[in-house]
């Protein structure tokens, strides 16, 4: 199984600050894809656990599990970030493929792949990233941008599962207390910036990176445990709660009605004793009811997230290696799912709490979502679709289309116009607040008309009646949005089963594909696969076309080298392709949206960041450098190549075998073999080395696996280069300032 490998605190930083200068593109996401706050438009939401600036962000998942998908989904306007959950298991064996997204969205993955430490130094290194580039505005590239001081307020939702006693060991509540109080590991990351790194040593920092932790627990888990747990976390460990719900709280019946007969998604099948096992309705409202004492008594709020992904049968065409019987369904379905059942619990509940909402979440409904008074409104599924991370600054476009056809500028305005129920939602926070009832009978018609006629005046229109009763304007006003998001989604989610973008009809086209094989060189290059993955590890390079023939040369113990015409060597396009081992999981969402027939994964050059991953993944061909010497295992043989440019040589090494090339031709000039067996081999071997090595590993793009400079100030020279066409200071030429 591939394991993930976490990228150097430094290196990332590196990356990220040459790729802007360099590309325009921080992890492969060029800036024209990332969001930029205006001053016109505030997207501020209030959340339990502080402000933030846009209500929109991943679900915990594969798009917060390490630093880059941090930074990623606050590059795209993500400003509450749901991280990837962590539990005492951290060892997890997870099925390859875990991921198909052709349209719905079906996966197997439910946990973190890093180890609980490993896991908070991403989450630690994400958050330290993003206060550089708030710092920096984005290195200089959002110097421009109006409102960019507003950008910064970003909440870190933790989400922890799946039982009471995982949760209470050490390990994970080391990690909870560790997220609330990261001071002490603020040093450690610290002290990796030195040299040209040093100027981000003193960027201020939080002290407390989170203070709400979202519960996820396991199908089946029963309520006394889950009410144990949401307690445990308020009462013990003092942290805002949001327990999130399963959408088989809806019930088997009714799940089954909207699922099959209204949707039409009658090729799947549900499994009758998951809604057994599960919590049920009327046992979540009162579980509900008792937190809220609990939150209330210890000054913490508690709330509810709608909802997890539906357990559906597992497609073993998805996941033949997923023992289970189950896979879990995302996307268009479970949108319409999720927000009946979201809406159900509201009313029922008999009070207003904190709701946040990922289910399906896409371009087209956050601005309904946003209105239904939820925060946050997240997304999964939709951004490992075409476009990846891109996709997100298009759901904060659409939001504020509709806040400009409601003449709001604000989300408290946004939802208190959105569906007209503004006064009454006023009306009934007023009401439910001691002293409420005369400040609505004394000013309500003149709320009411703000309402109607200046919808973007009224939230501070109410704050002053608050005010003036001697009522907590903020709460009167939180109220109010909260009651008028209930009373939006009535509107709402009744006419979603009825919206065709919903249902199974529109939801089978699948990606484009062509009767072609993917090869490892010049593929189609729609590069689809690069915002595919979550991680970021496909990327691109540029390669020098070339077009070569090649000797077929074998050794055999005792005799010369034999030599006969080899296959020749080719490449065609400049524009190519490879995957960092590490970085990549082997979810297979890249194949799912490659046109071409395989798996970008399996069949681009995999390069290794280093020499110990390398060693230790000896079952898979790829590439790694150590200082100025390319290790290369292919078809399982291994070699390495030592170039010495300057002298146009390089040195092939193998077991029993010594190469001297000429560098430029890669013609073999003499063999010195010294081996026990027979080996034979075609130098377009050493053409793809040489294309690794200069491409990938020298490339003036940055990318994950090459050897990134320090960006010089403008009018610096640069170091004078040593014979072999490296300056002194071990960087590449084509890494100088232009």
């Amino acid at each position: 199984m591939a394991k993930l490998t976490p990228v150097a605190f430094a290196q990332l930083l590196r990356r990220m600050r040459q790729e802007v200068q360099v590309s325009g593109a921080i992890f492969d996401l060029p800036q024209r894809k990332w969001f930029t706050p205006t001053a016109e438009m505030d997207f501020s939401v209030r959340h339990i656990a502080g402000r933030a600036s846009t209500p929109a962000g991943p679900a915990a998942g594969p798009h917060t599990q390490m630093a880059q998908n941090i930074v990623l989904s606050w590059l795209a306007g993500g400003r509450i970030l749901e991280l990837k959950t962590v539990q005492v298991d951290d060892r997890l064996t997870i099925p390859r493929p875990c991921i198909h997204v052709p349209n719905v969205g079906y996966n197997v993955e439910w946990s973190q792949e890093l180890s609980a430490a490993e896991s908070l130094a991403e989450y630690l290194k994400g958050v330290y990233l993003i206060e550089i580039l708030k710092r920096t505005r984005g290195f200089g590239a959002l110097a421009g941008a109006s409102g960019f001081e507003s950008a910064g307020e970003t909440i870190y939702d933790i989400s922890v599962g799946y039982d009471l006693e995982g949760i209470r060991s050490e390990k994970v509540t080391g990690f909870l207390e560790s997220m609330r109080n990261a001071a002490p590991h603020w040093d450690s990351l610290r002290a990796q910036l030195s040299g040209d790194l040093s100027e981000f040593r003193d960027i201020e920092l939080p002290r407390s990176v989170s203070s709400c932790a979202t519960l996820s627990t396991f199908h089946g888990c029963p309520a006394r445990e889950i009410e144990g747990i949401a307690g445990y976390l308020l009462e013990e460990l003092g942290f805002h709660t949001i327990v999130k719900l399963n959408p088989t709280l809806l019930g088997y019946d009714r799940v089954a009605e909207l699922l099959f007969d209204r949707l039409g998604y009658r090729h799947l099948e549900l499994r009758r004793e998951a809604f057994d096992r599960d919590l049920q309705y009327e046992d979540g409202i009162e579980m509900l009811r008792r937190l809220r004492g609990v939150a209330e008594r210890c000054g913490l709020s508690v709330g509810v997230k709608f909802t997890n992904t539906l357990l559906v049968a597992n497609n073993p065409k998805f996941f033949p290696s997923q023992t289970d019987p189950y896979m879990y369904l995302s996307g268009a379905p479970l949108h319409v799912i999720a927000m009946n059942l979201m809406q159900r619990f509201r009313e029922d509940l008999g009070f207003e709490l904190p709701i946040s909402f990922s289910a399906g979440i896409n371009r087209s409904n956050f601005p309904a979502a946003v209105a239904c008074g939820m925060v946050p409104v997240t997304t999964c599924t939709d951004l490992l679709r075409q476009g990846g991370f891109g996709r997100l600054p298009g759901y904060l476009s659409s939001l504020s289309e509709e806040m400009k056809k409601r003449g709001v500028t604000s989300w408290e305005a946004y939802v208190l116009a959105a569906g007209g129920c503004g006064a009454e939602a006023a009306a009934r926070a007023l009401r439910s607040a001691r002293g409420g009832t005369k400040a609505w009978e004394d000013l309500g018609s003149k709320l009411a008309e703000t309402a109607g006629k200046r919808p973007n005046d009224f939230p501070g229109a109410l704050r002053q009646t608050a005010r003036a009763a001697g009522l907590d304007a903020e709460t009167v006003v939180s109220q109010a949005v909260r009651i008028a998001g209930r009373l939006n989604g009535r509107k709402i989610v009744p006419a979603l089963a009825d919206d065709p973008a919903y249902h199974a009809e529109a939801n089978r086209k699948e990606p484009r594909h062509l009767e072609k094989t993917l090869r490892l060189y010049d593929c189609i290059n729609c590069d689809l696969c690069i915002p595919a993955c979550p991680n970021d590890a496909i990327f691109a390079y540029d390669a020098r076309p070339v077009s070569h023939a090649t000797e077929r040369i074998r050794l055999l113990p005792g005799r010369e080298a034999e030599r006969a015409p080899g296959a020749g060597f080719a490449i065609r396009e400049t524009h190519q392709l490879a995957v960092v081992e590490g970085l990549c999981n082997e979810c297979s969402n890249c194949e799912v949206y490659c046109p071409e027939q395989g798996a970008p994964f399996l069949v681009k050059e995999r390069v290794f960041l280093d020499r110990e991953s390398f060693r230790a993944a000896s079952g898979l061909d790829g590439f790694c450098r150590e200082d100025e010497r390319l290790w290369a295992r292919i078809d399982g043989l291994e070699m390495s190549l030592e170039p010495a440019t300057g002298k146009n040589q390089a040195l092939v090494q193998g077991p029993g075998f010594s190469l001297f090339l000429d560098w430029n031709s890669l013609e073999v000039r003499d063999v010195r073999w010294a081996g026990q067996c027979e080996v034979g081999l075609d130098t377009a071997l050493f053409w793809r080395m040489k294309t690794v090595w200069e491409s990938i590993f020298h490339a003036r793009r940055p990318n994950m696996a090459s050897r990134t400079s320090p960006i010089l100030p403008e009018g610096q020279p640069a170091p004078s280069a040593t014979a072999d066409g490296t300056d002194i200071v071990g960087y590449p030429r084509q890494y100088r300032r232009r």
